[in-house]
């Protein structure tokens, strides 16, 4: 078991670092010159994560579960044999609150792991063994986004329930070999239910059995992104990022995870469909990069002002520019 307060260490440590990366994107910095910083990141936090302990975990006798906790568990799970229990304070962003761990098998033999917060429950992580397992939807998507599954090596396929968020939603991270380039690349998908991709990044996310949403930011969301629904929450580098659907168009709102209130950092999205990149952007792009073409396009908000980003996404290591919108 990982210790929740190094986890959230390394996740802050992550953000900070973050900071300095959002900076350089605001001074339009080329995507690959951040890229490779990006990747380490990624190993480093997976690295200290892996490297926690269990030191502020207590084990529970499951048979001494609190009684709300026992009877939740059986009306959502039945008789699923309980493995593991461990209860602590949740350190992540300065919460406070009591977390309870149940570590389980469902039926099918697949790990599940059920949190509660103050003995209410909060989100479960069912780790599935195989794509096969998954719903027809998520795996017909799977399929368009990744043809030949016979050369990846899925290191984590999980199914997500949250308790602020309607649904579930799918993580698969995976390594791709790239017969062109000697090399392998880790990459992530994240699904919803309906067979809808929300996000999908060239590098591992955080584990979202560690970190977790909260309400206040959803409040936000809401309150700022009239009608949106939020469809997932991810822990991406560091940031607690909300995957929306807003305006019949899929966001990445993120939160700075280093503050007790969690500050907006960004909003990402790709460009919708018929919207246009005015001349200006566009002619910055070709007097700065000549010879550089791009077949995606993304939006940026931040604190900075709105930002363009275009991606060579022909290329393995989706080179791509940052253009400011003003």
């Amino acid at each position: 078991m990982y210790t929740k307060k190094y986890c959230t260490f390394a996740v802050k440590l992550c953000s900070r670092t973050n900071v300095l990366i959002l900076n350089q994107k605001i001074n339009k910095m080329k995507l690959s010159e951040t890229k490779h910083l990006l990747c380490v990141l990624a190993v480093a936090i997976t690295f200290v994560l892996s490297s926690c302990n269990s030191e502020n975990e207590t084990p529970v006798n499951y048979k001494s579960l609190p009684e709300v906790i026992a009877n939740d568990f059986s009306n959502r799970y039945g008789t699923n044999n309980i493995e593991h229990v461990y209860t602590g304070t949740d350190f992540y962003r300065h919460a406070g609150q009591q977390e309870t761990y149940v570590y389980c098998k469902d039926k099918a033999g697949n790990e599940l792991l059920v949190v509660y917060v103050d003995n209410v429950w909060n989100r479960s992580m069912l780790t599935l063994s195989d794509i096969n397992k998954l719903p027809d939807n998520v795996r017909q998507r799977l399929s368009r986004e990744l043809p030949d599954t016979d050369n990846c090596e899925f290191w984590r396929i999980n199914e997500i329930t949250q308790a602020c968020i309607s649904g579930k939603y799918y993580e698969l991270c995976y390594l791709v070999q790239d017969s062109s380039m000697d090399k392998s690349w880790v990459h992530t998908l994240v699904i919803d239910s309906e067979g809808t991709l929300l996000k999908s990044c060239d590098y591992e996310l955080n584990n979202n059995a560690y970190v977790r949403p909260f309400t206040a930011d959803i409040d936000w969301i809401t309150e700022h992104y009239k009608g949106a629904r939020v469809l997932a929450y991810i822990n991406d580098l560091g940031f607690d990022s909300y995957l929306i659907m807003h305006d019949g168009v899929i966001k990445s709102v993120s939160f700075d995870s280093n503050h007790p209130d969690a500050k907006w950092e960004e909003t990402r999205y790709a460009l919708p469909e018929g919207a246009a990149v005015s001349s200006h952007v566009l002619d910055t792009l070709h007097t700065k990069y000549p010879y550089f073409t791009y077949t995606e396009v993304f939006v940026i908000e931040n604190h900075g002002g709105k930002f363009y980003l275009f991606i060579d996404g022909t290329r393995a290591d989706r080179l791509g520019h940052y253009i400011e919108a003003n």
